[in-house]
């Protein structure tokens, strides 16, 4: 599970030109934000394999934004790199869900090592996924993984587990995951309400311990959390 886009979310556009084109003669893919609501647009529509935060950025501050990162960005892994130094702002930094801190001015190599080790800890996110909390679904590869533990989910366990998280936080009643079913299953005469629900209390085990559970909608049917 590995990519090598790493989104930089710096105001100044000086000190985020040098970095770019660092990163990219190192063989990796850059984007760049100016701030945290064109972050937000990028983790969207590009999710990246890794942030680079700075905290002192105009409109929200740094740590803001960490505290209530969007829910597609929270198993993505954070540097924060910022000109703030003291004991407080690391720890707090570090509590609030970021990997690593960084103090500028600051050597790139320094900034290399850091992604390396980060990336060593907590594998990038690949470019065509589903993360919710802790849970990953790797599209290409067909697979879910709570903290790189992969679940070993059959073929129908993963496409209901897709079909629920696709549209994580709705109602999905059983006769739309049959549908859902049904297009990925050559096998689909045995396919009903009944062995969705099989299906569905197996998903369950697997996701025991993860961040993100099935919640049952009596008389509709499936909430993913």
């Amino acid at each position: 599970m590995s990519d090598n886009t790493i989104l930089l979310v710096e105001d100044d556009e000086q000190i985020a030109q040098a970095i770019v084109f660092r990163l990219r003669a190192e063989g990796h893919v850059p984007l760049h934000a100016l701030n945290t609501a064109q972050a937000n647009e990028i983790i969207t529509s590009n999710p990246p394999a890794l942030i680079i935060l700075d905290i002192g950025l105009p409109e929200q501050d740094g740590f803001v934004w960490l505290s209530h990162r969007p829910a597609d960005s929270q198993a993505i892994p954070v540097i924060i790199l910022t000109a703030r130094g003291t004991t407080e702002d690391k720890v707090k930094g570090l509590l609030l869900g970021a990997d690593d801190y960084l103090t500028k001015p600051f050597a790139f190599a320094e900034l290399l090592a850091r992604i390396a080790a980060v990336t060593r800890r907590r594998p990038m996110i690949p470019r065509n996924a589903i993360t919710i909390g802790n849970l990953v679904i790797n599209l290409d590869q067909k697979r879910a993984f709570i903290d790189e533990h992969d679940l070993d989910l059959s073929p129908r366990e993963y496409a209901v587990l897709v079909a629920m998280a696709e549209q994580p936080g709705r109602v999905i009643n059983k006769s739309q995951i049959v549908q859902h079913l049904a297009h990925e299953d050559t096998r689909a005469a045995d396919l009903n309400e009944s062995t969705v629900e099989v299906i569905v209390h197996r998903i369950r085990r697997k996701l025991e311990q993860s961040s993100v559970q099935i919640e049952t909608a009596r008389g509709f049917g499936y909430t993913l959390k």
